[in-house]
């Protein structure tokens, strides 16, 4: 009975434990060879891991019923990803995950949720933005609605309106270490010459 009531309450532990880990962070901590053998693309230039998924058949299918007059789904596959992980000098700078899938978006909602995780929302109309600290991270994912209307068919009789709108969804963990890299000090450099020369900074620098 108490070997079965210790592993009842080790589940529980784990199962808490599993819960409450920040969606996508373990992704943070893996080393050169466990992202290369994710399939992670090593940009040298910007100190960056990326792994993308697109789904080519999807894109082939579209091209193939556009020439044919038929409707074709210009919206991104909801499989399709892309994932970034910036390093810094000596560890991850931050990581950040673009994808279409509303059920991923729904499942990071419910994340936040069920771990209580106090959310502040801003709202410009087609950007909704939503951040927040956990762990020593901080957070923020991004909605874009793309709005898109596109018309099908080879003559007037088949043209036909269709609302092909979708969801860009940004999602990025910020670890508090800055970004390093022959690019990112290419650029600082060049803000540093342009603030020299006295030219106008753009208004987020301003602010």
């Amino acid at each position: 009975m108490k070997r079965i009531l210790f592993s009842l309450v080790v589940l529980f532990i784990a199962s808490v434990s599993i819960n409450a880990q920040l969606p996508y962070s373990k992704m943070l901590n893996l080393s050169h060879d466990q992202l290369k053998e994710g399939h992670f693309k090593y940009d040298k230039n910007k100190n960056q891991y990326v792994l993308k998924k697109s789904n080519g058949l999807n894109n082939t299918v579209n091209v193939l019923s556009a020439i044919n007059g038929q409707t074709a789904d210009i919206k991104p596959h909801p499989d399709d990803y892309i994932i970034v992980l910036q390093q810094g000098l000596k560890n991850a700078s931050s990581l950040t995950v673009t994808f279409y899938k509303d059920e991923t978006f729904h499942d990071i909602q419910t994340w936040l949720v069920d771990n209580n995780i106090d959310v502040v929302e801003t709202n410009s109309g087609k950007l909704i933005v939503q951040k927040f600290n956990y762990d020593n991270y901080s957070v923020e994912l991004d909605i874009d609605k793309v709005g898109v209307s596109a018309t099908t068919g080879r003559t007037s009789a088949l043209v036909k309106s269709i609302d092909e709108s979708y969801n860009i969804y940004t999602y990025t963990i910020y670890t508090g270490e800055p970004p390093y890299s022959k690019w990112h000090e290419k650029q600082k450099q060049k803000k540093q010459k342009r603030d020299e020369k006295g030219k106008k900074k753009d208004l987020d620098e301003l602010m």
